[in-house]
C-alpha cells in the first residue's frame, strides 16, 4: 500500500519584532516530524520575470509528484490563484487538502464580512476538505459564512523550545523567583507600535507593565506611568526575559478601558501569539473576555479573563497566582513540544 505523503505549501518564516516567524517556523517544524515535503515557491525578492514561473511549477508539481490520499496543506494568507489551481487539480490526483489558518486579514484589518477581500478570503478557506481553525469563534464564524468543510479548533498558538532552551528557561524561573519585588508585574510583547491602547492606559497603583518589542521614539514618549520599556528581543530570547512576570497581557485595539477598533475586535478571532508566549514562558495569561483565547484560557485554567482594563487590579488582586502559575506551567509543557497542533493535525489525517 502507498504511504501516504503531505506536500505543504511554503510561507514567511523569518525573524519579525512580533514573532509572526516564530509562529509558522513552529508550525512547520510539527510538519517536518511528520515527514512533510515543501513546495518550494519562486521567492518574492526575484524578478516579476521568474515570478511568472511560480503558478507553472505549482501544477507540475501536483501533477507529478501528488497522488491519492497524499495530502496539500496550505496555508492563510495565501495567493488565492495556487489555491484554485489545486482545487482544479484535485479530481485528477484525489488527494486531500488541509488549510491553516493562520489570518484572516480581512477580519484583521476591518473589511468586514460583506467586501471582497472578506468574501475571497472566505472562499481560500472554504477551498480544503479540512480546516485547522484558530479557535472556536472563527469556526462559528466560518460556518455563519456558509463554510461546510470539516473543521477542527487548534485552540492555540505552540510555542516550541529545545530541550537546551527548556533547561534554560527553568535557570532563569529559578532566578527570578529568588528576586523579591514589590507590587504586581504585568508583561505585554509583541509590534508595540500598533497597541494604541498603550499610550492611553491608566496603570493602576501597584500594578507595572513591562513591555518587550518594537516602539517608535515618539511613542516612548508617549507611555504614561506605570510602563516600562525593555526592548526588542528575538523570539528565543525572550521567554527568558518575561518567565519572571505574574501575568501576561494579551490586548489589542485603541480603546482606553474596552476593546475598540479592527485589531482590538480581531482578538475574538485570532489565536494570539502573545498567548502561546506568555504560557510557554509559564506565566498565567489576563485576556479579553470575548476573545478567541478565552475558551482556552477557562479550559486550562490558565489565567484570568476581563472584560475591560479597568477590571485589571481587582481580578489580579483576588486571583490565586500561585494555582494560576502551575496551571500555567503544565500548558508550557505541551506547547513547547508542539501538542495542540500535532493534536489537531493528527484528528484530520
Amino acid at each position: 500500500m502507498k504511504k501516504r505523503k503531505i506536500y505543504v505549501l511554503n510561507q514567511r518564516q523569518e525573524e519579525t519584532c512580533d514573532a509572526a516567524g516564530k509562529a509558522m517556523r513552529d508550525v512547520f517544524s510539527v510538519l517536518q516530524e511528520k515527514n512533510a515535503i515543501i513546495i518550494r515557491g519562486i521567492p518574492k525578492k526575484c524578478p516579476k520575470w521568474m515570478k511568472v514561473l511560480d503558478l507553472p511549477y505549482l501544477a507540475l508539481f501536483l501533477l507529478i509528484c501528488a497522488g491519492k490520499e497524499d495530502v496539500i496543506f496550505y496555508s492563510i494568507p495565501e495567493n488565492h490563484i495556487k489555491i484554485k489551481l489545486m482545487r482544479m487539480i484535485q479530481p485528477m490526483k484525489r488527494y486531500r487538502i488541509i488549510c491553516f489558518i493562520n489570518d484572516l486579514n480581512a477580519q484583521r484589518y476591518g473589511a468586514g464580512g460583506s467586501s471582497k477581500k472578506a468574501d475571497q478570503e472566505i472562499r481560500d478557506v472554504a477551498a480544503a476538505d479540512d480546516i485547522l481553525a484558530p479557535n472556536i469563534n472563527t469556526e462559528e464564524l466560518l460556518r455563519n459564512a456558509g463554510v461546510t468543510a470539516n473543521m477542527v479548533p487548534v485552540g492555540i498558538w505552540d510555542y516550541r523550545m529545545d530541550s537546551q532552551q527548556v533547561k534554560q528557561l527553568r535557570r532563569a524561573q529559578r532566578n527570578a523567583l529568588s528576586d523579591k519585588r514589590d507590587g504586581i508585574h504585568i508583561a505585554f510583547a509583541g509590534n508595540l507600535n500598533k497597541s494604541e491602547f498603550l499610550s492611553k492606559i491608566m496603570i493602576p497603583e501597584g500594578i507595572q507593565m513591562e513591555l518587550w518589542g518594537k516602539l517608535d521614539e515618539q511613542r516612548q514618549r508617549e507611555l504614561p506611568a506605570g510602563c516600562y520599556y525593555h526592548g526588542i528581543l528575538s523570539s528565543e530570547e525572550i521567554p527568558f526575559a518575561i518567565c519572571g512576570m505574574d501575568f501576561g497581557l494579551v490586548w489589542d485595539g485603541s480603546g482606553e478601558d474596552e476593546i475598540e477598533g479592527g485589531l482590538g475586535e480581531y482578538l475574538r478571532y485570532n489565536n494570539s501569539h502573545k498567548c502561546a508566549l506568555y504560557l510557554a514562558s509559564g506565566i498565567p495569561v489576563i485576556v479579553w473576555s470575548k476573545s478567541g483565547m478565552a475558551n482556552f484560557v477557562r479550559e486550562y485554567q490558565c489565567g484570568i479573563t476581563i472584560d475591560r482594563l479597568s477590571e485589571l487590579k481587582k481580578n489580579v488582586l483576588a486571583a490565586d497566582r500561585e494555582q494560576l502559575r502551575q496551571r500555567a506551567g503544565d500548558v508550557a509543557l505541551r506547547l513547547q513540544q508542539g501538542y495542540y497542533l500535532k493534536k489537531a493535525l493528527n484528528e484530520v489525517l
